[in-house]
């Protein structure tokens, strides 16, 4: 799996650490203090019946978004384009299992295109059913911090889509 960013790469690379021979790694071997390097940008989803509660929000989407959405149901975003595209990939990822790499473009409340990276992680039960989803999103272009995101935001094209069945 080509991933371009290097949080990217460390949650895949300690995701398969903790999934060793099992199908995917359960979900209470994971300790978000292993990964305190790449917290800000991470999010971690909660299945919950046919929902995805946000159980962790990292602190760089708080500052850019000026909310903290932890605790949050993704389908309370189902009518705006960027909740449909999360719950799609989410429902893709828990169903597979498997994991999914988007590279995506987004538009701004400031009006500059930016292009972000995200990848999708199933952890499970002791079984290997999916209960909750790491998640790490980045932004790979545009250096202006000062540029924040709105939750109307919406993404304009998926220009890459990986995904490897588990």
């Amino acid at each position: 799996m080509k991933l371009k960013t290097e949080g990217a790469r460390a949650l895949l690379s300690y995701w398969q650490k903790l999934k060793g021979d099992l199908r995917i790694p359960r979900s209470e071997d994971v300790d978000l203090v292993d990964i305190a390097p790449i917290l800000s940008n991470t999010l971690v989803y909660e299945k919950v019946g046919d929902d995805y509660s946000m159980r962790f929000f990292g602190t760089e989407f708080v500052r850019r978004l000026g909310m903290d959405l932890t605790g949050s149901k993704v389908s309370e975003f189902i009518d705006q384009p960027i909740g449909r595209l999360t719950m799609d990939h989410l429902n893709r990822v828990s169903h597979g299992p498997l994991i999914l790499a988007v590279e995506f473009k987004s538009q701004t409340e400031q009006g500059p295109i930016i292009d972000i990276e995200q990848i999708m992680l199933p952890v499970g039960d002791d079984e290997g059913k999916p209960l909750c989803i790491l998640s790490h999103i980045t932004r790979t272009t545009g250096q202006d911090s000062t540029i924040t995101i709105e939750l109307a935001e919406s993404h304009r094209e998926i220009t890459d889509e990986q995904t490897l069945n588990l």
